[in-house]
């Protein structure tokens, strides 16, 4: 317990999404010592997740069962997750009128898929009442001993330490960057387009039984490929619906500045002229979407650092990445499983609060970096932009083996989410924690 004369670090979160939600369950059950004092403050009047789908793999669910939410996450599943290999998507060529296997992802552990809403409210019932809406910050001011919050509406905020879970548009990251010296790494710290547009629908196993009888994504996650465009499908909410996400690239446009067009409503018929000429089951699919959200996939450059001082980024905040991997909401798992551990590590005070985010920059920064980068080429090699598929076009009727090394290095960027493990990086930044000097970066995924 805190005492009477040491008063409780002022924990303010920025942000109620995944991220933030996340990292307030991480802290309030391992602060054993009840040394923090945590709020969150929320922009918008009312909590609601966008999208659909969210992916966790077995290094996310080691976190989930250190952090106290294993049954919480088990409720939301058909089986809790094992050590055995599972199907984790199959891969098809599908931009061509017969679609072809490719390959059968199997991971250890597979995968856990969760709706996005029921996730957040989960959560919420964890955390009790210490989420204020309607609080969208403005700017902050850093001071030598705590840092204050001014916002749109209501009174200034003091706090000991400012934790930025606000997205990839963060208010905070962009006065955060401003204040620190130029380094080599970060050239721009706004976000930028990668020129891909996703198409998202969630339909009803009744639906889809309707149009394609006996479909395999029903039962099954499937990556339909193709040039420059793909399709992520997979079952939903204890296989009730299917998730689909259907992307559409022009390579010329990646790396253009953020593109500012929000989640909006496409056409059937503007999502259909993406895929003419594919397989029958894509086109299934799509024409179960009769009103598609049409998303710019924007993502962020890494970033060399994510803390400084007083104030962290996290979440998107940190590292908005590209779905293809799945691994956004898990590295913001990981960042509030890491901050948590610092943050309630034995000894840790208000004088030691700069010294973590150091540690903290150490083993974040290169693990997090690294799989925004991998989520990239995934993505490229989905669609069938990969080194040995040059010159390639949309329809191409290739020879199987062709297609040998891009199943290879699809399945190969993927081992990280179970050969290596997000306890080894918290020991080793609690280690950090302890010694004189922080030392070089370090982190499992390196």
């Amino acid at each position: 317990m805190a005492s009477a004369t040491q008063k409780p670090l002022r924990v303010a979160i920025v942000g109620a999404g995944i991220g933030g939600l996340m990292l307030t369950v991480a802290l309030q059950h391992m602060d054993k010592a009840k040394k923090l004092d945590i709020h969150v403050y929320e922009a918008a009047p009312a909590l609601g997740e966008i999208g659909a789908g969210i992916n966790l793999w077995l290094r996310s669910w080691e976190i989930m069962k250190a952090i106290g939410l294993e049954e919480t996450f088990v409720n939301m599943m058909d089986e809790a997750p094992t050590d055995e290999a599972r199907l984790v998507f199959q891969l098809r060529k599908s931009d061509q009128p017969e679609g072809v296997a490719l390959s059968d992802l199997m991971m250890k552990g597979g995968t856990m898929r969760f709706h996005r809403a029921e996730l957040q409210k989960a959560l919420l019932a964890r955390i009790g009442g210490c989420v204020s809406l309607s609080r969208r910050l403005v700017a902050y001011t850093e001071y030598e001993n705590h840092v204050e919050l001014e916002f749109q509406e209501g009174p200034v905020v003091n706090c000991d330490i400012l934790i930025a879970a606000d997205g990839i548009r963060s208010a905070v990251r962009k006065q955060f960057m401003k204040s620190l010296t130029k380094g080599t790494y970060v050239v721009n710290s706004d976000p930028v387009w990668t020129g891909t547009y996703a198409y998202r629908g969630l339909l009803s196993h009744e639906d889809i039984e309707r149009e394609f009888p006996g479909h395999r994504a029903k039962a099954n996650p499937v990556i339909y490929c193709g040039k420059y465009k793909h399709l992520v499908v997979y079952p939903l909410s204890n296989g009730r619906y299917t998730n689909v996400v259907a992307f559409c690239t022009d390579p010329a446009l990646e790396g253009t500045p953020w593109n500012e067009v929000p989640p909006k409503s496409g056409t059937q018929d503007e999502l259909r002229n993406q895929y003419v000429g594919w397989e029958g089951e894509v086109q299934a699919l799509i024409n179960c979407i009769e009103t598609p959200t049409k998303w710019a996939i924007n993502n962020l450059n890494p970033l060399e650092r994510f803390a400084d001082h007083r104030v962290f980024l996290a979440g998107d905040a940190a590292h908005a990445m590209t779905p293809h991997q799945g691994a956004g909401a898990g590295q913001a798992i990981e960042d509030a499983y890491i901050l948590a551990s610092l943050l309630t590590a034995e000894g840790a005070n208000r004088k030691s609060i700069p010294r973590i985010a150091e540690v903290y920059n150490k083993i974040r920064c290169p693990a997090a970096n690294a799989i925004l980068m991998a989520s990239r080429d995934q993505g490229k090699w989905c669609e069938l932009d990969h080194p040995e598929l040059e010159g390639v076009s949309e329809g191409d009727i290739l020879p199987k083996e062709r297609l040998d090394g891009l199943c290879r290095d699809i399945s190969k960027a993927w081992e990280w989410v179970w050969t290596t493990s997000a306890e080894t990086d918290r020991q080793t930044a609690i280690r950090m924690l302890g010694k004189k000097e922080v030392g070089p970066s370090a982190c499992s995924l390196m």
